[in-house]
């Protein structure tokens, strides 16, 4: 085999090992094992996201037993549980989920990556609660664990 064609096929090998990781979203490791509450706001101190995280942080025990992961996407930062997330971008989420920077958002998507609630102000616990426990998977799980439907 010649040079160049070892170089050729060397570089392509590289692209597609940079490739790889790279295109996967950020956000398919939680499907099938996390509900995402995905939170969109402008600044830091806009007003409905100091009335979100209010009631997130009230709410901290039914979010853990509904296995629930919140995502904030702020300015042009991303938390995720309330740590710096440096793997994921602000801006291909908000592209990802139709949101715009000037915009106050809250998104719930199911396990299965499909978006089941989307309001443009804060959710009330008792609502994201009803909307979670009245899906298909959530009733399974709480046949499984003995609960109540």
């Amino acid at each position: 085999m010649n040079r160049r064609k070892i170089l050729t096929l060397a570089g392509a090998g590289l692209m597609a090992l940079a490739a790889g990781p790279a295109q996967a979203a950020p956000l398919d490791k939680y499907r099938w094992k996390r509900r995402l509450l995905l939170v969109f706001a402008p600044v830091k101190p806009h007003p409905n996201l100091v009335v979100q995280r209010q009631r997130l942080k009230e709410a901290a025990a039914g979010l853990k037993e509904r296995e629930v992961t919140v995502i904030e996407v702020v300015q042009d930062s991303v938390f995720v549980d309330g740590k710096l997330a440096i793997e994921m971008n602000a801006k291909n989420l908000r592209k990802q989920f139709d949101t715009t920077i000037v915009e106050f958002t809250v998104l719930l998507i199911g396990k299965d990556g499909e978006q089941k609630l989307r309001r443009d102000e804060a959710v009330k616990a008792e609502d994201l609660f009803k909307t979670i426990d009245a899906m298909p998977m959530r009733q399974q799980e709480m046949r499984q664990r003995g609960q109540k439907t």
